[in-house]
């Protein structure tokens, strides 16, 4: 019996798929800094997928130094929003993200270039968190430094702060 059901595992694993009961996502444990809804396949509450902070930066942080057209010269550290898509399920069938601030600004970003170029939410400057009186917990901040046609497709304008939500929509 104990074979069959390793065999069982297995083969779950190597399809890709979690055997009932097996891989539940967790659950944050500390205060949500990020929920993300819409046309995803992975949720750990009925609003979609939360985040607390350790969940969000156990992604996996990356570093951006850029100049930040309201605060100037900085080097970020967050995570790529097309990990965040990876995460969710949803990067093969997503069109589009709108990244939502705690004041209801929206901001369209194409997932073809959170794909294509290192677009991040941000949750570290200088290694330190980013206050909210500088835009965080957790800010929208792109390559402009290192991938300078960015600023042709979002000007500094798109520079959300306080980023509560990412609201992912499928392809049409």
């Amino acid at each position: 019996m104990r074979k069959g059901f390793v065999w069982f595992v297995v083969m779950c694993l190597v399809a890709g798929i979690a055997p009932i009961g097996f891989a539940e996502t967790p659950k944050p444990a500390g205060k949500v800094v990020l929920t993300v809804t819409g046309d995803i396949t992975v949720k750990n509450a009925d609003a979609g997928l939360e985040f607390d902070m350790a969940m969000l930066e156990g992604l996996g942080l990356t570093k951006c130094e850029v100049k930040d057209p309201w605060l100037g010269k900085k080097v970020y550290e967050g995570v790529l929003i097309s990990t965040i898509l990876q995460y969710a399920g949803a990067v093969d069938t997503a069109n589009e993200v709108i990244v939502v601030a705690k004041d209801g600004k929206k901001v369209s970003v194409k997932v073809a270039d959170a794909i294509k170029y290192p677009i991040m939410l941000a949750t570290k400057d200088g290694g330190k968190a980013i206050g909210s009186g500088l835009g965080g917990p957790v800010k929208l901040v792109f390559p402009y430094d290192t991938h300078p046609e960015v600023e042709k497709i979002h000007d500094k304008n798109d520079w959300n702060w306080y980023v509560v939500t990412l609201e992912v929509k499928a392809k049409s």
